[in-house]
């Protein structure tokens, strides 16, 4: 049983399992920047399919603003969570903001979506630095997957966006990550094909 967002069903999981599943796709994502992407050419990975599309590097810029906002957010959240002995949940709660959230990150969604321009590398001189500060912030980010595992993801909340005013579970915000990387891998790696 599960509930119905779109055409997505999110279903009632339980927190080992979810953790389990993100530190899997996290894992096939970076499978796919090391084996598929890092060793392309520089000119393969700046290729553009149209003049308003990402090209790869774009793609792999964009998701690193993201983990490096919020890879301090989580470490502190999980930091705070073992020091007031929040142990682990059995079942995952979505905010409403991080249903959203989720559900607009995911793969299967088809919806695109119009990146504000503080998320937008679109024209700006980048080179395979950019490849390598992503496997960086990835292994950081699985690491937080690790350690998420002994303490509460849905009592640890995140601050939501540059300002943080609005807050997301830790569940929800390491799931959105490990989603928006993969819609955007997936559409790097189609840039260069």
């Amino acid at each position: 049983m599960g509930l119905v967002l779109g055409n997505l069903l999110l279903q009632r999981i339980m927190q080992n399992d979810l953790l389990n599943r993100l530190e899997t796709e996290l894992r096939d994502v970076l499978e796919i920047v090391r084996n598929q992407i890092a060793n392309q050419p520089d000119e393969a990975l700046q290729v553009r399919r149209d003049l308003n599309a990402w090209n790869a590097l774009e793609c792999i810029a964009h998701q690193n603003i993201f983990l490096e906002m919020y890879m301090p957010r989580i470490e502190r959240a999980i930091h705070l969570s073992k020091a007031r002995r929040w142990n682990p949940a059995e079942q995952v709660k979505y905010t409403m903001i991080g249903r959203r959230a989720t559900k607009n990150a995911n793969l299967a969604n088809p919806t695109p979506r119009k990146s504000p321009k503080r998320y937008d590398f679109a024209h700006q001189p980048m080179g395979k630095e950019v490849i390598k500060t992503f496997l960086i912030n990835s292994e950081r980010l699985l690491r937080n997957i690790l350690a998420a595992r002994d303490v509460d993801i849905n009592r640890a909340k995140i601050g939501w966006g540059p300002s943080g005013f609005f807050k997301l579970t830790l569940g929800n915000t390491l799931e959105y990550l490990v989603l928006h990387g993969q819609r955007h891998i997936h559409q790097a790696n189609n840039a260069i094909k």
